[in-house]
């Protein structure tokens, strides 16, 4: 197909390239528009005013897009340095808790910032005032810090804030709410989420509310991190996110129920564009979604349209309409994959659909009904929706996460009969909410709902925990550049092409054998023949066998026969998990709430814990295990608070008593057993009467923990201060206190226990400077082999005839 055939699709992705390189210098530009008109040139001279054309548009995009990025950059400018107080905002997003403490951004109502978009830094140990949500107006002081690059910095913040129009960062001293809201249409919009929000959830446990309005409205800043862990290892972390796969799954969703209404394709584009709509303010409205709806736009016209080249042209748009509200979203992972997804669904998606659909009719009779017919196409429509999304972003997940999630395509294809009615469900219930406003009834059938629509959310969430498990179920490809990148695409294109060219002309391909070929027609034949109870049996059969196959795959890993000590990587805390061949497992510590160590419990193959140990009143030891029992059945608590009044602490008591869980005060002497292990608690000694002590490290529970000749010392934050008082025996291996921190007794420690092997459980990149070097001279001084979690991953240590042996995750 040459240019002239195609002017406007050349004009459209002149103006495209215009804008993309407009936050670079002015001579990419340039020569973008020289190199354009070049090559068009040189395909003769009919195409020179098309050439013309083509570079004034790349020059025009640039400059349309230099004038955006001066709009979108003038708040930032305004900024400075300094303290603010009673800065009135309004808040746009909802906060987000991170190991810091929580984050939000928000937009300025008052001052020479009117309009500037700032994000808010709350530390863990305040909040935002609580009942404040998103449209409230909050007067606050604080410190305000312009966008600041961090040369040599793995991820680009600063850069990932200006795409999101972010000015400037505020650290938060204090916020009160005014009681006031922003009004206009944004004000609607908040009020109609708000009432979206509030029966999405309702009649849904806490875990399922936060799933149901990651779903339906993209926000999942209450699913907590383990769960979101195993949501992107199984590839199916697209159903939580506003994205343009988002917007293409509820169209893939919306087309089952168009088909079998019989709706025409243009018809069901129209009806499809305006179920987008609709979503998109209702989730939000965000620059991210905005994007996304006009992807999903294009994405309908690809799925829609019957020509190519319309749908073709439908993509160039969205491009150039996207890059025109932020020219720097191009640099953003989460557009390029919207772009890639609509891209795979174009070039692949009618394709393959046809094709599936087509070998779905081979199953049925040619008097079969037409439902029977709608219910085929429907299905072959969502099919092909998801393997030309998950095909098309390959290269870019690999680029931008590190690998690719192999049982991604699995779980999707394995999570379609569950995503529609967990997402219809949950629109049922957002018009519900809706209605509410009018009619009070309607917001209790939306509670009614929740039972029933908790039933696909959980069926999702055993299914991400478990695709997420699969041996080998990420492939790590070799893509760390653009070029690459650029290569993988070329390589994909090309397969596709050959693919295409082969299914477009089977006819010119000889077959193996006349009596091969004779046989596959005799086959077909009789299939075609044979009575629908027998086919129907034949399907079911296979589908039960496929079924089985997955369900082996998927299920629970089993728990070790031998002695087992796993040094958990949960990030900067402490984690140490001990399994007994008998079945008996215990827990010490759970690190911080975002470490998951549940998934890594359930990766063990644990099923039930005998005991659970608090050591002490630190976050980044008990954060973690809030979760743990919740999820998990404990047979007693071995609370090492102290007399400590922490939140978080307190949380995990409350938990335990919810479950049921007997909770006891670890002081020593204390000796406990469990199945084949032995617990000695060694310290802390009890505490006279008073307030516990400020720093509760010294006084974190120190245990030994035995089975037969096998000793092993879990000292959590307690150095050498606390532990050479104490009566220290020989150890085979023991977890270095207190995250390798610097500790000037440490040899003397190491000369008392004289472990064999020791283990640091530490976090990559943390800004404490653990371990400390001093701490590492002295263990290679002694002579014990030391393995790290932020260099190992897990580290397990295995006890077999008496014999340790040690292997690390990385």
């Amino acid at each position: 197909m040459s240019p002239a055939e195609r002017p406007a699709h050349v004009c459209v992705a002149c103006l495209a390239l215009g804008l993309a390189l407009s936050p670079l210098a002015p001579l990419f530009a340039l020569a973008a528009a020289a190199a354009t008109a070049i090559a068009l040139t040189v395909h003769g001279r009919r195409f020179t005013g098309l050439a013309s054309i083509a570079a004034v548009l790349v020059l025009s995009g640039a400059a349309i897009g230099d004038a955006r990025l001066r709009s979108l950059e003038a708040p930032a400018g305004r900024v400075r340095d300094g303290p603010v107080r009673e800065l009135r905002l309004h808040l746009a997003t909802p906060p987000r808790p991170s190991a810091f403490g929580f984050s939000a951004e928000a937009e300025v109502a008052s001052a020479t910032l009117r309009g500037a978009r700032l994000l808010l830094r709350v530390p863990r140990w305040s909040r935002l005032p609580g009942g404040i949500e998103v449209g409230g107006e909050l007067a606050v002081s604080g410190r305000l810090r312009e966008l600041r690059d961090t040369p040599g910095a793995g991820f680009d913040f600063a850069g990932h804030l200006r795409r999101r129009g972010v000015a400037a960062e505020l650290f938060v001293d204090r916020a009160r709410p005014t009681g006031r809201r922003r009004g206009g249409v944004t004000g609607l919009l908040d009020s109609m989420r708000r009432r979206a929000e509030r029966a999405v959830a309702a009649g849904l446990p806490a875990p399922e509310a936060a799933l149901a309005r990651g779903m339906v409205l993209g926000q999942d800043e209450e699913i907590d991190e383990a769960a979101r862990q195993d949501w992107r290892d199984s590839g199916l972390a697209h159903l939580l996110a506003v994205s343009g796969q988002n917007v293409m799954l509820l169209v893939a969703l919306a087309l089952p129920v168009l088909a079998l209404a019989g709706a025409r394709p243009a018809a069901r584009g129209a009806a499809l564009l305006a179920l987008v709509a609709l979503y998109v303010p209702l989730a939000g409205a965000g620059p991210s979604l905005q994007r996304a709806g006009v992807m999903g736009a294009a994405g309908i016209a690809a799925m829609t349209l019957s020509r190519p080249a319309s749908r073709s042209y439908a993509l160039l748009l969205a491009v150039a309409a996207t890059l025109a509200l932020n020219p720097r979203v191009s640099s953003d992972p989460g557009w390029q994959l919207s772009f890639a997804a609509v891209a795979g669904i174009l070039v692949l998606g009618r394709p393959l659909a046809v094709a599936l659909a087509d070998a779905g009719g081979e199953l049925l009779r040619a008097r079969s009904s037409g439902a029977a017919r709608a219910v085929v196409r429907a299905l072959a429509d969502a099919i092909a929706i998801t393997v030309a999304a998950t095909l098309a972003t390959a290269p870019l997940v690999s680029f931008h996460f590190g690998a690719v999630p192999l049982a991604g395509l699995i779980a999707n294809l394995l999570a379609l009969p569950a995503v529609a009615p967990a997402m219809w469900l949950g629109m049922v219930k957002v018009a519900l909410g809706l209605v509410a406003a009018v009619v009070p009834a309607a917001g209790g059938l939306a509670e009614l709902l929740g039972p029933l629509t908790r039933l696909p959310l959980a069926y999702l969430e055993q299914l991400a925990e478990r695709c997420a498990d699969l041996p080998g179920g990420r492939l790590a490809l070799p893509l760390d550049s653009p070029a690459s990148v650029g290569l993988a695409y070329v390589l994909l294109i090309a397969a596709i092409i050959a693919v295409r060219r082969v299914l477009r002309a089977p006819r010119k391909r000889r077959p193996l054998s006349p009596r091969l070929g004779a046989g596959f027609a005799e086959r077909a034949a009789a299939w075609r023949r044979a009575s629908r109870a027998f086919r129907v049996a034949v399907v079911v059969l296979v589908l039960a066998a496929l079924a089985l196959a997955t369900a082996t795959g998927l299920g629970s890993p089993s728990p070790p026969g031998d002695l087992t000590v796993r040094f958990l990587d949960i990030g900067q805390g402490d984690a140490t998990l001990l399994q007994h061949p008998d079945g008996t497992a215990v827990l010490f510590d759970g690190g911080p709430p975002e470490g998951g160590v549940s998934r890594l419990l359930r990766r063990a193959g644990v099923r039930r814990l005998a005991i659970v140990v608090a050591t002490h009143a630190s976050r980044d030891h008990h954060g973690g295990l809030v979760d743990v029992l919740d999820r998990y059945p404990v047979g007693m608590l071995l609370d090492g608070g102290d007399g400590n009044p922490h939140p978080g602490l307190q949380a995990v008591r409350d938990e335990a008593k919810r479950d049921g869980v007997r909770i006891v005060p670890a002081v020593a002497p204390m000796t406990l057993r469990a199945g084949g292990l032995v617990i000695r608690i060694l310290s802390p000694l009890p505490r006279p009467p008073g307030p516990p002590p400020d720093d509760p490290n010294p006084r974190a529970v120190v245990a030994i923990v035995s089975s037969g000749a096998f000793d092993l010392l879990l000292s959590a934050d307690a150095e050498s201060e606390a532990l050479l008082p104490l009566d220290l025996p020989d150890v085979e291996a023991m977890k270095v206190p207190h995250h390798g921190s610097s500790d000037p007794g440490l040899p003397e420690v190491l000369g008392r226990l004289r472990p064999e092997i020791a283990a640091i459980e530490v976090g990559a990149h943390n800004t404490y400077g653990h371990p400390a070097p001093s701490t590492l001279t002295a263990l290679d001084h002694a002579g014990v082999p030391t393995y790290r979690t932020d260099q190992d991953g897990t580290v397990s240590l295995t006890v077999k005839h008496g014999e340790m042996h040690v292997t690390t995750e990385h």
